[in-house]
């Protein structure tokens, strides 16, 4: 366990000075102390066990000293009930049934910013200065730390708290187990934190947002640390029966470019990637790993299948969806066919969306129903909807939903001590709460962000409960095997509406898409290059999906500049096809002369242009055919063009595609004329003959009046 932090749950006097007494729960404003706790050893407790040994800090986070810093362990009585297992998983104080002497903190007076450690190690057998446990089960564990801040009273100043499981009484034999062992299967999430790529062009070096992912990948980093932790227990038959890894596509796609070099975006421009041996050695693990295992699928990047349904009509779903190909192609192991495991809820018309698609079971956070656990059947639809364990799922994701409290001394941004508590729902599954067992799914948080440490001990402590018969492994197939027991709804609320992709990046979506589909019509296979059109613009879809991923919904803006990101990838594939702008004036040889304009094809494709020209008084030009432009081609085009008189324009000359998208940008020509088309003379000379004789005849009407 390499870190445990949590904010104090901070309480002093001000006004009146009051003794302390311990355990007592103090209210007050803001938080003085801080408690990180580095070590719990054991973090399950056994027969063998004698000592428990809690290691950490505290730092005076506050703006005045604090003195007499001292700590404490408090054990609460052995739980029964799920309810009280989610209270004390939301922060909530047990009161002690045992707890410790008080020990200093060194140093025992803290000044503003400044840290202490505190370390304490008590016998397990009911000695005094000692806790006492005599009962398997599961236990709320509270370590209390009290000082006296400047001008206040002795008080708590921060506590943490977290399950301690017992799975037989210290110094005594091991209890026999009265229910059968739960059969248990878990999820091991191999995803980013959120999307990386900027740019991606086919055929092209890859651009990513930062670096971050190179550290990730390298020992110590996230993604390491998931996949060191999963292959350490590879050569467990039993946990790894239970493991099904699933995978984003989308961190598969950012790895495999990283490995094949790629560039960096920053402020002042893009740089050298850091990471390509990182992401070619971690992909190599990765293929190691699931060889032969269950593979489970992510929607690609975490997208809002949802928000992604209802842009023009759905179009970009398949994207998020069909993903398998990825999965195969860069592991060489396919994911379970029409398994997702999709994040939150999802409307009526995705739902439906998905069933056609060919999805046939969700992997889903607990759903309201009768039946709260298990598989059931989606309302309206003939999905599966396996849900993962309730309980064990607030565990490791530090929700403290059901609890009392509004506030949680076991925040969500704390995965050390998430992971305590989900290890501890996990064995209070598997028997500790003495109730009839039952299958479970263990699902932790897509972005699971444990240490390495924590990741090896928790999923070494799973492999003792299957050694002691608290649980057996089932397999992910097996699991979806078994008949579903009744039916559910899934609520998509009005905070589901609230937290979905904004409406102006699904609108900047459809905009995008709309000019991809009209592109995509003008384009052609060429014969050299041979790539398909949609092959082309298939980097650029996989973007729109990651405009929607639910990585960007704590980031205010981060999905509209994901979106932007997107759009300028359009523009790049829209400026590949040009019309140049001549260094110098073009001089027409006659009036009537051709104009030469240059035109530059740098797609890997056959596109068909229109050539439009604007402001251009006093130069009449031939309507041009459509051209199809072959890949790679840089050349001319001769647009018949007819002064109208002599002397200097100013003519703007575009490209678009037949149904009207831009190409390029407008190139801007300047024509020196010197003489009239012939066209406009003989119209001129005719025009003129047409006056003199209409002059001549109005005199001689006149003087054959005046004759008369």
């Amino acid at each position: 366990m390499k870190r445990f932090a949590a904010t104090g749950l901070v309480a002093f006097l001000l006004a009146v000075l009051t003794p302390f007494v311990a355990g007592a729960q103090t209210g007050d404003s803001a938080s003085r102390l801080r408690l990180d706790v580095s070590q719990l050893n054991p973090r399950v407790v056994t027969t063998t066990s004698t000592t428990l040994n809690v290691t950490g800090t505290v730092t005076n986070v506050g703006d005045r000293r604090i003195s007499a810093l001292q700590v404490r362990l408090e054990l609460g009585e052995r739980m029964t009930s799920e309810r009280q297992v989610r209270t004390a998983m939301g922060g909530t104080p047990a009161a002690p049934a045992s707890s410790t002497d008080f020990l200093d903190i060194e140093p025992s007076t803290l000044e503003p910013g400044q840290t202490g450690q505190l370390n304490v190690t008590v016998r397990l057998d009911g000695t005094r200065g000692g806790l006492r446990l005599t009962t398997p089960g599961l236990y709320p564990l509270l370590v209390n730390v009290n000082g006296t801040p400047a001008y206040g009273g002795a008080a708590r100043l921060a506590s943490l708290s977290m399950l301690l499981p017992v799975l037989s009484a210290p110094g005594k034999n091991a209890t026999t187990q009265n229910t059968a062992p739960a059969q248990f299967t878990m999820l091991w999430p191999i995803a980013d934190t959120r999307p990386r790529i900027v740019s991606a062009p086919l055929g092209g070096t890859a651009v990513l947002s930062d670096d971050v992912l190179a550290g990730e990948l390298r020992p110590g980093g996230r993604l390491y640390g998931l996949v060191a932790s999963a292959a350490a227990m590879r050569d467990d038959p039993q946990v790894s029966r239970a493991l099904c890894y699933a995978i984003d596509p989308d961190l598969l796609d950012t790895v495999d470019a990283m490995s094949r070099g790629y560039q960096v975006r920053t402020g002042t421009g893009t740089v050298a990637g850091t990471g390509a041996e990182a992401a070619k050695s971690w992909l190599d693990s990765l293929r190691s790993l699931v060889a032969g295992q269950c593979v489970v699928q992510l929607p690609y990047a975490d997208a809002d299948l949802t928000a992604l349904s209802k842009v023009r009509g759905g179009d970009l779903l398949p994207f998020a969806l069909d993903t398998g190909s990825h999965v195969q192609e860069l592991l060489g192991v396919a994911p379970q066919d029409g398994v997702l495991w999709a994040d939150g809820a999802l409307d009526q018309g995705t739902l439906t969306a998905l069933d056609n698609r060919g999805v046939r079971t969700l992997i889903t956070d607990p759903l309201t129903s009768t039946q709260s656990a298990g598989g059931v059947t989606l309302d309206g639809t003939r999905l599966r909807a396996q849900q993962a364990d309730s309980l064990v799922l607030s565990g490791l994701t530090g929700d403290s939903a059901g609890s009392d409290e509004a506030t949680s001394a076991t925040p969500v941004d704390d995965p050390d001590i998430a992971t305590q508590n989900g290890l501890a729902a996990l064995a209070f599954r598997g028997g500790l709460s003495g109730a009839a067992s039952r299958p479970v799914l263990v699902a932790p948080p897509r972005r699971w962000n444990a240490s390495q440490g924590d990741l090896t001990g928790f999923l070494r402590e799973v492999g003792d409960f299957v050694d002691r018969n608290l649980l057996t492994p089932q397999s992910l197939p097996a699991l979806l095997s078994t008949a579903v027991a009744g039916s559910a709804k899934m609520s998509y609320t009005a905070e589901d509406v609230a937290t979905a992709t904004p409406a102006s990046v699904t609108d900047e979506m459809a905009s995008i898409e709309g000019t991809m589909g009209d592109l995509q019509g003008a384009m052609q296979v060429d014969p050299a290059a041979q790539v398909q059109p949609a092959q082309l613009l298939e980097p650029l879809r996989f973007a729109l999906v990651r405009n929607t991923s639910a990585a960007w919904r704590p980031q205010q803006g981060a999905a509209e500049a994901s979106a932007a990101d997107s759009r300028a990838e359009l523009d790049a594939l829209l400026g590949s096809v040009t019309v140049d702008t001549p260094a110098q004036p073009i001089s027409m040889a006659s009036g009537s002369a051709p104009l030469p304009v240059s035109l530059s094809n740098k797609l890997p494709v056959q596109i068909v242009v229109r050539i439009q020209l604007a402001n251009n008084p006093g130069l009449r030009a031939e309507q041009v055919p459509d051209r199809l432009l072959p890949a790679g081609l840089t050349g001319g085009e001769r647009i018949p063009a007819e002064a109208l008189r002599a002397g200097v324009f100013n003519v703007t000359v575009s490209l678009t595609t037949p149904g009207g998208t831009p190409l390029g940008h407008p190139a801007r020509f300047e024509l020196r004329s010197n003489e009239y088309g012939v066209v406009t003379l003989v119209l001129t000379i005719a025009g003129a003959a047409a006056l003199v004789l209409l002059s001549a005849r109005q005199i001689y009407r006149r003087v054959r009046a005046r004759r008369a």
